[in-house]
């Protein structure tokens, strides 16, 4: 196997374990599947990320209006 192509290979498996996605039944059979997966799992953890951070956002801006309510 050429070094680039084991080189991607590798960087594939560190960012699906990374991304706890998992190996699955399905997998890249290829160099340009392994590039498209990995697209495919960066922009889904950025996105999973994003909206968990705006979610914690809006929690924590509720609370602190609660606590001045109260007050």
């Amino acid at each position: 196997m050429e070094p680039g192509k084991l080189y991607i290979t590798a960087f594939y498996f560190l960012i699906t374990t990374m991304t706890t996605v998992g190996y699955g039944d399905i997998t890249p059979t290829n160099t340009q599947e392994e590039i498209l997966a990995i697209f495919s799992m960066l922009i889904g953890v950025i996105t999973f990320s994003y909206a968990t951070g705006s979610l914690s956002s809006i929690l924590s801006i509720m609370d602190t209006q609660s606590v001045e309510m109260m007050q």
